[in-house]
């Protein structure tokens, strides 16, 4: 009998390590869900590095655009779901000020998991092909001149466009209208149609249209020229913007809390090898994108810090509907 025994269990466990386990993540395609537009800097980050990732799964992903709320839509939609991998977010910089603006006050990057923060941006101010302003400083004299006459198109409330005009308008006492679009792609469509003065937006999204002369491009909020591109910097036209710069949004691979750590563990793997494969490498440098790789703690670091600094600034400026301090933000 024991040896009956013995050898029943032999064969259940030959049996259990020689058969390819069942439930191995992904059994199924991914849906991937961007909170903006298509062609906007979300979509294109999003359409660089996760067909490089489907590849590495084995799994193909699915990218979704479900513009609205400043990407809380998108987000809303990926909690609804169950956390269980197969419905993940392509989130930005408006997750760290959905509170303060008041688009969301239950939700931020908190209900997230970043699997990979992979890039962050460059933006630039822009002015129609037959603007009158030659200049950076022809715009922003004009706006001291004529306190908001400008109108500037955004890709919404709480997005880096609307903050970088915040931010110059406190530093060099502008004032501006805001425009807002939902998403960067319709915003620069309303500068190259003359709809509006200006826009800012990420160059990547703009500078094919500058070299075709829909739109001029007339400074970069960096300290430093953007390689490849010979446009002014705002670190150096206003030495009082160098401490805050460079400022631009943040771009990453998010899953809800709660997802299982085998997947979070599965994920975080293969984005590893996604963003050091050539062909992300190829591609952010013909968008000039700054490259990031953070995970984990490190990524969760990089938000805290990133939160801080932007939810302040549409605060101090004014912009913002609740104070960051309620919901623990500190001042940084």
């Amino acid at each position: 009998m024991r040896r009956n025994v013995l050898f029943a269990l032999i064969l259940v466990l030959f049996v259990c390590f020689s058969v390819p386990a069942w439930g191995a993540y992904p059994e199924r395609s991914i849906k991937a869900l961007v909170g903006f537009g298509a062609g906007g800097p979300g979509d294109v980050i999003a359409r660089g590095i996760l067909p490089v990732l489907q590849e590495k799964l084995g799994q193909g992903i699915a990218i979704t655009n479900m513009p609205g709320a400043a990407g809380a839509t998108a987000a809303s939609n990926v909690l609804s779901q169950p956390a269980d991998g197969y419905t993940l977010l392509l989130g930005t910089e408006t997750m760290s000020v959905w509170q303060t603006m008041g688009i969301m006050k239950d939700m931020s990057y908190k209900n997230f998991i970043p699997i990979k923060l992979v890039s962050t941006a460059i933006p630039v101010l822009a002015v129609p092909p037959n603007s009158k302003f030659k200049t950076a400083q022809e715009f922003f004299n004009e706006a001291k001149a004529n306190p908001g006459k400008l109108r500037i198109s955004t890709a919404g409330p709480g997005t880096v466009p609307h903050a970088s005009g915040l931010l110059a308008g406190k530093l060099l006492g502008c004032q501006f209208t805001f425009v807002p679009f939902q998403g960067g792609a319709p915003a620069i469509t309303a500068v190259m149609g003359g709809q509006v003065d200006a826009t800012i937006e990420m160059v990547q999204s703009m500078v094919e249209a500058n070299k075709a002369g829909k739109l001029k491009i007339l400074a970069s909020f960096t300290n430093e020229p953007v390689p490849g591109l010979d446009i002014p910097v705002m670190g150096k036209l206003y030495p009082s913007f160098a401490p805050h710069l460079p400022y631009g949004p943040y771009f990453g691979l998010f899953a809800p809390q709660k997802t299982p750590d085998n997947v979070v563990k599965i994920l975080t793997e293969k984005m590893d090898e996604a963003v050091k494969d050539k062909r992300w490498l190829d591609y952010t440098d013909r968008l000039y994108l700054p490259r990031i790789n953070y995970s984990g703690a490190e990524a969760m670091k990089f938000l805290e810090e990133w939160t801080s600094k932007s939810a302040w600034l549409f605060y101090d400026a004014g912009a913002a509907k609740a104070n960051p301090a309620d919901f623990g933000i500190k001042k940084p």
